[in-house]
């Protein structure tokens, strides 16, 4: 029996177990001689024990060890893990992801999957609960997928693997060209995804949009790894995706209204966000960054909720895009 049929079949029996009224509170022994007669061969204890920890994250089973029964319960009367079945191919792709990810721990792709997870388990749920389709009752953001994510899985596999692939890149309006390219790092900005390496024929480290390749071919090719490269620091001052390491990065304050500063203290706008004053005339903070496209982007369609900008060649530079559209309506 395949692996993960083998899992789920152990699932059932545990949760078969638990929900036994007539045999309350198993122990890891009792769950292991039950999985063991089903399956007809013997397993361990710390098998069980995984299955346990498992069950808790893919179904979100509220299992706890009640210590005056000396046993294992449903913290939750009447949950069953087939309110949510799954079928043994799903968990297997529930199972591998977080595996392969594991190695980008506390990036934001990371994070996705386990949102993604929980969002789509506990939408479930809540429709089950009160008999209403998840639709009905719950709207998670949802959108077309960027072009591009096809390509995320196996770039992640050749950044773990440390693997040289060769890209067909096309940038907008010119002709594909190849890059014989060693992957660091994956990147999110603004729903879309880029890919940031070392390039041949660049002869540097530079930034690829995922939606502007066409192929991917893995090469035998050495893969390179550029002295000093840190993924943490490369994007450190970049407001976006724009890296601007031949300049130096700068401090710029901005001033917001009163009614925006839950916003801007809830969801930061950069990681170096410091609150420099936060009162009833409004919040100020400072990040230090580049002046890139992003940023003035950014300050652009949030002025009416900004009051004052420093430092002042940033101000004109605001003011400048201001007025060209003002006279271009």
């Amino acid at each position: 029996m395949p692996a993960n049929k083998s899992a789920l079949v152990r699932y059932h029996v545990i949760d078969d177990c638990l929900l036994n009224t007539m045999r309350r509170y198993p122990g890891l022994g009792d769950l292991r001689n039950k999985i063991a007669e089903k399956l007809g061969q013997s397993i361990s204890e710390s098998m069980v024990n995984k299955d346990l920890r498992a069950m808790k994250d893919i179904y979100g089973a509220p299992i706890r060890f009640n210590k005056e029964r000396g046993g294992y319960e449903y913290a939750q009367p009447g949950f069953s893990i087939r309110e949510f079945p799954l079928t043994h191919e799903e968990i297997e792709a529930i199972d591998l992801a977080p595996a392969m990810l594991q190695q980008l721990k506390g990036t934001s792709l990371y994070e996705q999957f386990q949102k993604a997870v929980g969002k789509m388990i506990e939408g479930y749920r809540i429709g089950k609960v009160i008999g209403k389709e998840e639709s009905e009752i719950i709207q998670m953001e949802t959108g077309a997928l960027s072009p591009g994510t096809e390509w995320l899985m196996q770039l992640l596999k050749a950044i773990m693997e440390k693997q040289a692939v060769a890209i067909g890149f096309q940038s907008y309006g010119g002709q594909e060209k190849e890059h014989i390219f060693s992957p660091y790092l994956l990147k999110e900005y603004r729903n879309r995804w880029y890919l940031v390496g070392y390039s041949e024929r660049a002869e540097s480290v530079i930034v690829l949009g995922l939606d502007r390749i066409n192929r991917i071919d893995g090469r035998r090719a050495k893969f390179y790894q550029e002295p000093g490269f840190n993924s943490v620091d490369y994007f450190r001052y970049s407001f976006g995706i724009t890296q601007m390491h031949y300049q130096e990065p700068e401090e710029v304050i901005l001033d917001y209204l009163p009614e925006q500063a839950p916003y801007v203290l809830s969801q930061p706008i950069h990681s170096s966000q410091e609150v420099l004053v936060h009162d009833a005339g409004g919040l100020r903070i400072r990040i230090r960054v580049y002046r890139s496209h992003e940023l003035l982007q950014y300050i652009m369609g949030n002025l009416d909720k900004i009051k004052g900008i420093s430092p002042a060649g940033l101000n004109e530079d605001v003011k400048t895009r201001v007025r060209g559209a003002l006279e271009r309506l």
